[in-house]
């Protein structure tokens, strides 16, 4: 979950870095330098960002390639997305506890 939110703000502060929050998405617009500019610095971002926080996470990097991108760039998909990841993870925790997996309740 910490992964994919980091990806999130990552590739929305990139974007605004490079002047893109209103820009057309990569499919709308072909690939500009600034979209590769600011798919390189979301992505430094997530490097730098997660190993401090104990909260690695490579799928985290497609999250955060798909609003630097600009394909997730309305406020509402993001809610979307971080449910999904949310969820997800809650029914996984759930499921391995069912089937006596020891999964812990936080990372230590």
């Amino acid at each position: 979950v910490v992964g994919h939110l980091v990806g999130i703000l990552a590739g929305v502060a990139a974007i605004a870095v490079f002047g893109l929050l209103d820009a057309p998405s990569v499919l709308e617009a072909d690939v500009t330098l600034a979209r590769v500019g600011a798919a390189a610095l979301s992505v430094a971002l997530v490097a730098l960002i997660l190993p401090p926080l104990r909260a690695t996470h490579p799928p985290a990097g497609a999250t955060t390639l798909l609003v630097s991108l600009g394909l997730l760039d309305q406020p509402g998909q993001l809610a979307w997305v971080l449910a999904g990841v949310v969820l997800l993870t809650a029914v996984a925790w759930a499921l391995n506890r069912l089937a006596g997996v020891p999964v812990p309740v936080r990372q230590s």
